[in-house]
């Protein structure tokens, strides 16, 4: 009835206020909320636009396991994946409401699938290090990438990062196949290219880092190697030595709630303590500043972290306890993901099945790849 009795463009101002999860329900009301909510690039754009500039976009957690028989217990399994997504809302994470188990729009290609990054609420994915999607989890809307050829060695220990370049409305994907192979995909192009430049260390970390429009890693250098995606470009950038081992490889980068790139570590002396350290004048090494402390209370016995993402202000953690079967250690198939947050009241726990967890955050979005 709204749209019968209402001026057109005071329901579109009505409806870019509400949150994606709403507007999908309201896609049933009439085709026309159907045509403007899932078929208008300009409306999914405004719609985006305001709730970022509003603050209230809906974060979300995106992971994967592989349930497989990794030990005798469980040697009779068969071999299936998990695909859910949680609410970043740490007042409500884990609850059963928060939870959505997804499946993919296309039929997924045999071998592994790889979480590569996400941007305005599309997720890029690789499977078995050969075809590649782009893919909104919320609308499910989807688009094949082209082959990327050569610039893939499935022997190598995939890196990969994802961003958005405002000036020239621009997805890039970056990958790095092996030492020396570095390419990276352009929507605006709709190609692969091979990079002609090289990193003066090898990267640490699987998956870059997004702020100002470059990707971080941490390199096996104890410092930081910087993409810029518009100059597609390296550049180096040193770290402090946060502890006591100089290992920096242990930790984890991330983005403040203030804008700052983070880093997450835990410390040889208090392992389930997790320290944030923020730099607040990006490229200053002087500048970096501790933040907060979070305790991660981990379970009795043996365990370890799996999985880490430093948040805007909190870590959301996986955790796994440890099980020694004929003098072997194997994780058990039941782990957790833990929201940390400083303030401890709005922790979070949700209970996880499967081997190898892989987990990114996204928005939600009605943004597509090709708008």
């Amino acid at each position: 009835m709204a749209d019968a009795t209402l001026p057109e463009d005071v329901m579109v101002l009505i409806l870019r206020l509400l949150p994606v999860k709403s507007l999908i329900r309201f896609t049933c009301v009439s085709k026309r909320f159907h045509s403007i909510i899932l078929s208008d690039p300009k409306f999914a754009k405004s719609q985006f636009e305001t709730a970022r500039d509003r603050k209230t976009l809906d974060r979300r957690l995106l992971y994967n396991t592989t349930i497989h028989p990794l030990n005798r217990r469980v040697r009779d399994s068969t071999i299936s994946t998990r695909l859910e997504s949680l609410l970043l809302e740490t007042t409500s994470f884990g609850y059963s409401s928060s939870v959505r188990r997804l499946k993919y729009p296309f039929r997924p290609p045999a071998g592994n699938d790889l979480l590569l990054g996400s941007s305005n609420g599309i997720v890029f994915l690789a499977f078995d290090k050969k075809v590649f999607y782009a893919w909104n989890p919320s609308t499910g809307f989807y688009n094949e990438l082209p082959d990327p050829g050569d610039l893939c060695d499935q022997q190598y220990c995939f890196r990969s990062g994802v961003g958005y370049l405002s000036a020239t409305n621009e997805y890039k994907v970056f990958i790095a196949s092996d030492q020396t192979r570095y390419g990276i995909f352009s929507s605006r192009a709709q190609t692969w290219k091979r990079l002609e430049a090289i990193p003066e260390s090898c990267l640490y970390s699987p998956r870059g880092t997004l702020l100002n429009e470059a990707l971080h890693w941490i390199d096996h250098d104890n410092g930081l190697m910087v993409f810029d995606l518009a100059q597609e470009k390296f550049r180096k950038m040193a770290l402090p030595k946060f502890d006591e081992r100089g290992l920096n490889q242990w930790g984890n980068l991330g983005v403040s709630a203030d804008g700052c790139l983070s880093f997450a570590y835990s410390t040889k002396a208090d392992r389930d303590c997790l320290c944030v350290w923020v730099m607040k004048e990006y490229g200053v090494l002087d500048s970096w500043t501790k933040l907060f402390n979070l305790f991660s209370n981990p379970p009795e016995g043996l365990w370890g972290y799996g999985s880490v993402l430093v948040l805007e202000t909190s870590i959301v953690a996986h955790i796994y306890t440890i099980t020694k079967v004929d003098d072997c250690n194997y994780a058990d198939v039941k782990g957790w993901i833990k929201i940390l947050h400083k303030e401890e009241d709005k922790c979070g726990m949700y209970m996880v099945e499967g081997f190898d967890l892989k987990m990114i955050q996204y928005q939600e979005t009605l943004l597509r790849l090709d708008d």
